[in-house]
C-alpha cells in the first residue's frame, strides 16, 4: 500500500483521484495512481501504529523488520504537538536500523526511510517521491504565489469548461488549467512584471494560456487567488470591489486570505467553503455561483 501526502482539506478530491481512501487528515491510503498532481509526497508504507511518547515509538520501530536493500537515510515529517523533534526520530529509528547491519548514507542513500508523525500516529514507509507540489515550470516566482498543489485543488473545485485567472501572478493556476486541458485558458495580471513572470512561466511549460484583458472574455468560468489586502497594499480592497462587480461569470473559485471581503463585495452564492493552512498562511477556498 502507498500513501499519499496532501493539503488537509483537500482529502475527499485528492482520494477519488488516486482511487484510494483518506487514511489520516493529509494521508490518502491508495495501490497505483499515475495522477499525482495534487499530491506532495508519496511513500511505500511499512508499519502504521499509535504511540504515547517518544520512548513508545521507539519501542514500536524496534520491532518492524526492514526488508530492503542497499544504503539508507532516515527523514522525518512531524504534525502536532510533542515532546520531540524530527531530530531526535531521525536518530532514534535510524540507530535501530544501522544495529540491524544496514548501511548509512545520509548523502546519496538508496532508499529514504520516511516517518510520517501525524499527533499520536505514525506511519514508516520507503519514501517514492517528495516535493511533489515543486513544478519544473516555476522559473520566475511571485512572492504571493500558490502551490501548485492547491491551485490544482480550486481546478478540481472548477471543472470543465473555459476559464480566467485575472489576478494570475506568476501563472501557476493557468498552467494547472492548460495542463488539466479544462477548456480554453486565459490569464493576465495588471501588475507588469506578474505578466511577465507568467508569460516566462507559460512559455517554459508550453501551456496553451492566452494573455488578454478579463473584459475581452468576460464571462467565462473564472480560478483566482485574489489580491491579499494589508497596509502595504493600500489597493487590494478596491481591486475585490471592481473584480466583483466588473466580472458576470457564472462559476467561480475563489482563494483568499481576507474572507471579509467577499462578504463585503460579493453578491454570489457560495456553494461550498474550505480552509487550508500552508505554513502559517490560513487560506479560504470558496466556490461561487450565479444567483
Amino acid at each position: 500500500m502507498k500513501i499519499a501526502v496532501c493539503l488537509k482539506g483537500t482529502e475527499d478530491i485528492i482520494a477519488k483521484d488516486l482511487k484510494g481512501k483518506k487514511l489520516l487528515d493529509g494521508r490518502i491510503a491508495f495501490t497505483k495512481s499515475k495522477n499525482l498532481s495534487g499530491v506532495m509526497v508519496v511513500y511505500d508504507l511499512i508499519e502504521q501504529f499509535k504511540f504515547k511518547d517518544y520512548e513508545d515509538l521507539i519501542k514500536n520501530v524496534s520491532g518492524i523488520k526492514f526488508k530492503f536493500k542497499g544504503s539508507f537515510r532516515v527523514d522525518c515529517k512531524r504534525e502536532g504537538e510533542h515532546d520531540f523533534d524530527s531530530g531526535m526520530i531521525e536518530r532514534g529509528v535510524g540507530e535501530i536500523i544501522y544495529n540491524a547491519k544496514f548501511k548509512v548514507d545520509l548523502k546519496n542513500p538508496d532508499n529514504t526511510i520516511y516517518v510520517d508523525v501525524i499527533n499520536k500516529d505514525c506511519l514508516i514507509g520507503i519514501l517514492e517521491a517528495k516535493d511533489l507540489h515543486k513544478r519544473d515550470y516555476k522559473a520566475r516566482i511571485n512572492n504571493q504565489s500558490l502551490n501548485a498543489c492547491l491551485a490544482y485543488f480550486m481546478l478540481k473545485l472548477l471543472g470543465k469548461g473555459d476559464l480566467i485567472d485575472p489576478f494570475c501572478r506568476d501563472g501557476v493556476i493557468a498552467i494547472e488549467a492548460a495542463r488539466m486541458k479544462l477548456g480554453k485558458v486565459y490569464a493576465w495580471d495588471e501588475n507588469y512584471n506578474n505578466l511577465k513572470n507568467a508569460e516566462t512561466n507559460v512559455a517554459l511549460a508550453e501551456a496553451k494560456v492566452k494573455f488578454c484583458k478579463p473584459d475581452e472574455v468576460n464571462g467565462i468560468n473564472v480560478a483566482t487567488f485574489l489580491p491579499i489586502a494589508s497596509f502595504r497594499n493600500k489597493f487590494a480592497e478596491n481591486d475585490t470591489k471592481i473584480f466583483f462587480e466588473k466580472l458576470k461569470s457564472k462559476r467561480m473559485v475563489i482563494c483568499t486570505l481576507n474572507r471579509e471581503l467577499l462578504d463585503k463585495y460579493c453578491k454570489m452564492k457560495i456553494v461550498s467553503e474550505r480552509k487550508i493552512i500552508i505554513g502559517d498562511f490560513k487560506y479560504s477556498i470558496l466556490e461561487l455561483s450565479r444567483l
